[in-house]
């Protein structure tokens, strides 16, 4: 996975302030399963040597049907390397291990789903504005093309918008 592991964060928010309860959100059971999965390879970013990316294909395999599980977990790993592309600061999330990552997430962690959940309701100006937040900057395509992959796996999307540069 490309990115700079300095992007990541050690696995618990930076501040406490910064928690949402999942619950709270209006996610769908697709989108918590993204989040459950993202999280491992946040991790594997974060600390390379725990290949915690496995465990997100693992994962993947598990809740979703073959051949649908690897391809979304593929979709998953290259959104956060394009994520990582534009951003400049840590990202803060919850390792899969921390005992609160089952009932919250980190609001880096909600805009990232919020972006998801934007294109497969295809929300325009939403998008752009969730995008912008998780990327840190305008440069967006490249994840925004990553994450529509998910969208047109589950058939919430039919022809792409998002091209990557």
């Amino acid at each position: 996975m490309a990115g700079n592991p300095q992007n990541h964060h050690t696995g618990q928010p930076y501040v406490p302030d910064d928690i949402v309860f999942i619950e709270d959100m209006r996610f769908d059971n697709f989108e918590v399963s993204v989040l459950r999965i993202a999280r491992h390879f946040f991790e594997s970013l974060d600390q390379p040597k725990s290949q915690a990316w496995k465990s997100g294909f693992l994962q993947a395999e598990h809740i979703f049907p073959v051949p649908f599980g690897a391809s979304i977990a593929h979709a998953i790993s290259i959104a956060i390397d394009m994520m990582c592309l534009g951003r400049v600061r840590g990202f803060s999330y919850f390792a899969t291990s921390h005992p609160k990552a089952c009932l919250t997430m980190t609001n880096e962690e909600k805009y990232f789903l919020m972006t998801l959940q934007s294109i497969r309701l295809q929300r325009k100006s939403a998008i752009s504005s969730y995008a912008v937040m998780v990327c840190e900057g305008p440069n967006v395509s490249d994840f925004l093309a990553a994450l529509e992959r998910l969208a047109i796996i589950t058939g919430d999307v039919q022809s792409p918008a998002y091209a990557p540069v």
